[in-house]
C-alpha cells in the first residue's frame, strides 16, 4: 500500500501538541469520515490507516484530513474501497466524457511531448491531484492553474471540506485534493 508524504509543520494543530491515534480518530469522526470503520495507528510522525471506505473520493478525503494535521509527515494507506469497480459499460461510457480529439494518436503525441511534471504535485488513490500549497497562492490561482478556470475555486473548497473551512484557512504547506471535474 502507498505512503503519502506531507509537510509535518503545516496544517491544523490539534490540542495537546502532536496528535495521538485517538485524537486523529476523533477528528475523523468529527468530520464524518470514519463511519465505515477506519482504524488509525500512530508511529512517530507517521500514521497508518486501515479499514474500508465506500469510494475513492472518501479515501482521498481521509488521507488529506490526516496528512494535514501538524506533526504528521507520512500517511500509510491500507484502506480498501468496499464497492467494486464499475463494469464494462461504465468503462465504455467514460469514453463519451473525453474531450473532442483526445482519441487521436497525433493529439496524444503532441500533448505528451509538451508535458512537464510539476514537482509540487502527486496523485491520490482516486486519481485526484494532490497539490502542495505554496506561499502566496490563492484558491483562485490554484483553480486557474489546474482547471484553467478561476471559478473552480469553489469546487476546490468543497472538495477539501475536511481541511478547509473557507479560503482564508489556506496555508502554505497544506496538501489539497484536486479531483477531476
Amino acid at each position: 500500500m502507498p505512503t503519502y508524504r506531507f509537510p509535518a509543520e503545516a496544517g491544523l494543530a490539534l490540542e495537546g501538541g502532536a496528535p495521538s491515534a485517538a485524537a486523529i480518530s476523533d477528528r475523523l469522526a468529527e468530520l464524518g469520515l470514519t463511519r465505515q470503520g477506519v482504524t488509525v495507528s500512530r508511529h512517530d510522525d507517521a500514521v497508518t490507516l486501515e479499514g474500508n471506505v465506500p469510494d475513492e473520493a472518501t479515501r482521498e478525503r481521509v488521507l488529506i484530513a490526516v496528512g494535514n494535521l501538524q506533526g504528521i509527515a507520512r500517511v500509510e494507506d491500507r484502506m480498501s474501497v468496499t464497492r467494486g469497480m464499475g463494469g464494462l459499460l461504465d468503462s465504455l461510457g467514460s469514453f463519451a466524457r473525453l474531450p473532442a480529439g483526445s482519441a487521436s494518436t497525433e493529439a496524444a503525441e503532441r500533448a505528451v511531448h509538451r508535458a512537464r511534471p510539476d514537482t509540487d504535485t502527486g496523485f491520490g488513490p482516486g486519481g485526484s491531484i494532490l497539490h502542495v500549497v505554496q506561499a502566496g497562492e490563492t484558491l483562485e490561482a490554484i483553480a486557474g492553474r489546474h482547471y484553467r478556470d478561476t471559478a473552480a475555486a469553489g469546487w476546490i473548497l468543497e472538495s477539501n471540506a475536511p481541511v478547509l473551512m473557507d479560503a482564508g484557512s489556506l496555508q502554505p504547506g497544506m496538501v489539497l485534493r484536486l479531483p477531476p471535474r
